[in-house]
């Protein structure tokens, strides 16, 4: 008998339109692994309003029993089939999130824009869990398109760090039979204004054609292993967060790494992913750490 622990889809709740839209994405995403959904309701302190007073209280229980059960009755109105359990943490919404990270197989999240529980973390939560987190993290704070058709869209830098990412994206597509857009983007070094200043016309057709060598190079191996999956690869001079929302109109998903180098230069948490998780987006957007990747 296997004793291998069922790693579940974890999603953070706090009662919000946002939040609501997470618990969604959550509860189907556990039904077609066929994994039990962990629901989390993090109490953060609430501060005394009062000059030179710090914490107060803590969230009210009854509260906080009020959204547990709003969102277990939530999660019935979906799906008679998901195993739910429901967990309530005193302490911040993010660092509860990353703990219940360890062992899970994806933390959902929405941006916590609306309710006062969201206002406690300023926005904060998704970018703070999307940057620490042990497992991918779904920022899913629009639906995304409802067509099971609709593409998946990756961003593709040529990283060692970044073929997690790939291969959460094509398996996704695959498993969705999606089809997949590979987005590599690139700029120069200089203004656009200089480029003819400073670079021949000849040199910058030959760095186009080095960039498309990169992205049709690392997307090859992974196109191979998933012959099911259409892979349409995409080439953009510009800046990485508005090449993959040119592309991401339409689509069910976004499928990023947190870091990575080349065609997006320095894929950090703070520039490329953040910024895609602070941009309205079209659809959910998921950030993949590498397998060696450290907090």
């Amino acid at each position: 008998m296997s004793t291998e622990t069922v790693r579940p889809v974890v999603v953070g709740f706090d009662d919000s339109p946002d939040g609501d839209i997470a618990l969604e994405w959550a509860v189907r995403e556990a039904d077609r692994l066929g994994r039990p959904l962990k629901v989390v309701v993090a109490r953060g302190m609430l501060w005394s309003t009062s000059p030179g007073f710090g914490p107060a209280a803590p969230w009210p229980e009854d509260l906080d029993n009020e959204v547990v059960e709003r969102a277990r009755a939530r999660v019935a109105e979906l799906s008679s089939e998901c195993e739910v359990v429901t967990e309530s943490v005193v302490g911040t919404p993010a660092a509860t999130l990353v703990e219940a990270s360890e062992g899970a197989e994806l933390v959902v999240v929405g941006r916590h824009r609306h309710s006062v529980l969201g206002e406690l973390v300023s926005g904060s939560t998704s970018a703070q869990v999307a940057a620490h987190a042990r497992c991918p993290v779904v920022v899913a704070d629009r639906p995304g398109s409802s067509d099971p058709h609709a593409p998946v869209v990756v961003a593709v830098d040529g990283s060692p760090a970044n073929e997690a990412a790939l291969a959460f994206a094509v398996e996704r597509a695959a498993a969705l039979s999606a089809p997949l857009v590979a987005v590599h983007a690139w700029t120069l070094d200089v203004p656009d204004a200089f480029d003819t200043a400073w670079l021949s016309q000849e040199h910058v057709v030959e760095l186009e054609r080095h960039h498309q060598k990169l992205l049709e190079d690392t997307v090859a191996p992974w196109a191979a292993k998933h012959p099911e999956v259409e892979v349409t690869t995409v080439l953009r001079r510009n800046l990485p967060v508005e090449a993959v929302l040119a592309r991401a109109e339409g689509a069910q998903l976004i499928v990023v790494g947190s870091r990575g180098h080349g065609g997006f230069v320095g894929l950090l948490i703070g520039s490329v992913s953040q910024g895609l998780i602070h941009r309205d987006r079209p659809c959910p957007l998921v950030v993949v750490h590498g397998a060696k990747e450290e907090s």
